[in-house]
């Protein structure tokens, strides 16, 4: 049975639909599967992207961590035995060879706030945009990993949660200037000084789309402020309305100016059966160190020590992803062995039948949902990315909640994400527009403008310090 889905979600337009490029331990485990080849030939990345171009995907999104999932077992050993986020290669790397293959569509980077200088990224920043003639996003993170401070921070631990927000912030205000404003008295913050300005000319789109992910109370206040896109686990989309709500009552946006996706993993076949098979071999790829090796570096908890029977206590406070924890842990004082914990990280939003049973499967969560798209994983590649290009797009397509051609072809990212040419920058409304040093205006005019328009912001933000959540 077809989901009955309201009008004001259809008129919001198609659905945004994203591929996700991350090999994972069920990947190497399954026949067939070449996303291995990700990290050492070009030409697999280049097929992924034209296979997503065919289909009109609005973008591909690149998984990225930079150090070892080293949680568990207190060792890198199990994240390199099952290839748990390993090997890695540098995503960015691979943005200008794929939008020279391709014409429409955009690119995702993960790229972290905590591995380099803003003065330094800035420039790689628009060089993406630059390379990719306006087709890059950048997916913001502040790196929750506690190996990145062995390997980056000469050993120190990473901040606390909530700090880590504090100087993502500082660092995005710097590359907002850098790349919108190039104003040479940047103003002195906590973390970061530049004197300026930025090396590069400005990009296509000024800024690469804001991408984040995090539904945390501090990734919440972050999303509501900065994001166009939103990337939400399934479990956290009873967060969409307070992200909406606050970028409304507190940052003076249009709600729905901030787009969420969540991911979704299909198995589509020809027949029923013939899904079921594909899923059904999928979960028999399953390991359930690797799912803890995963689930340490995200929690930052080590259940290596615990029995696969034995229940597993109260964990304490997280200072690593504190939504996809509490998701998994539940609050739970006790009564979760650590298999238990081991199969729910495991899960993922998974939907198996014909591509018209899948379609109205989509259909049904969209009535549920406030989300305005997908990040499908694509679990085996090609043939399932095959699948969904082949069979699901096509049946969506038909129902119209799918793109048939890009709204701007050969447009940027940002014109494609929101259907409309000419809308190259960010809207009116977001806190960052008036960074931009506009045409005609002078250096003495702007900088008076800058500074007012930054003690507002300032003002703002020190006013919402300590608002409990509505």
């Amino acid at each position: 049975m077809t989901g009955q889905i309201s009008q004001a979600r259809r008129n919001r337009g198609p659905l945004i639909l994203s591929a996700a490029t991350a090999s994972t331990p069920r990947n190497w485990s399954l026949p067939n599967d070449t996303s291995r080849e990700f990290t050492r030939d070009l030409n697999q990345s280049i097929e992924f992207a034209k296979l997503a171009e065919k289909a009109k995907f609005h973008n591909v999104f690149f998984v990225d961590h930079l150090t070892w999932f080293d949680v568990y077992g207190d060792s890198h050993e199990g994240s390199a035995k099952y290839g748990v986020n390993a090997p890695r290669i540098d995503p960015s790397l691979l943005v200008s060879a794929l939008a020279s293959h391709t014409k429409s569509i955009g690119f995702i980077t993960t790229l972290s706030t905590i591995s380099e200088h803003p003065y330094h990224f800035a420039r790689r920043l628009a060089s993406l945009d630059h390379l990719s003639d306006g087709r890059a996003g950048w997916n913001i993170v502040a790196s929750y990993l506690p190996s990145v401070g062995k390997n980056l921070l000469d050993g120190a631990p990473i901040p606390e949660h909530s700090e880590r927000y504090v100087k993502t912030e500082e660092y995005l205000d710097a590359v907002y200037e850098l790349l919108l404003s190039s104003w040479r008295d940047d103003a002195l913050g906590k973390y970061f000084s530049i004197k300026g300005p930025a090396i590069t000319e400005p990009t296509k789109q000024r800024f690469p789309l804001v991408v984040q992910a995090g539904s945390s109370e501090k990734g919440i206040e972050f999303a509501a402020e900065n994001a166009e896109l939103v990337f939400i686990d399934t479990k956290s989309t009873d967060k969409i309305p307070e992200i909406r709500k606050l970028a409304e009552t507190r940052f003076n946006r249009d709600p729905y100016s901030i787009k969420f996706i969540t991911s979704l993993l299909p198995f589509i076949g020809n027949t029923h059966q013939e899904a079921l098979d594909k899923f059904e071999e999928y979960k028999k790829a399953e390991n359930l160190e690797a799912n803890l090796v995963f689930f340490g570096g995200i929690s930052g908890f080590d259940l290596s020590k615990y029995g696969w029977d034995e229940e597993v206590g109260d964990q304490g406070e997280s200072n690593a992803i504190k939504s996809i924890t509490k998701t998994v842990l539940n609050g739970d004082k006790g009564g979760q062995t650590k298999t238990d914990i081991a199969k729910k990280y495991g899960t993922r939003l998974s939907f198996a039948g014909t591509a018209s049973e899948v379609a109205d499967q989509i259909e049904d969560l969209l009535s549920k949902a406030d989300i305005d798209g997908f990040n499908f994983i694509v679990s085996p590649y090609p043939g399932m990315l095959i699948d969904i290009v082949e069979l699901l797009v096509p049946e969506l397509q038909r129902r119209g909640l799918a793109q048939t051609e890009y709204s701007v072809p050969g447009g940027t990212l940002r014109e494609n994400f929101y259907g409309e040419e000419g809308k190259t920058f960010l809207s009116g409304d977001h806190p960052a527009y008036n960074l931009r040093w506009r045409k005609g205006v002078s250096k003495e005019q702007f900088e008076k403008e800058l500074s007012l328009y930054k003690a507002l912001r300032n003002e703002r933000r020190k006013s919402n310090i300590g608002k409990s959540k509505k």
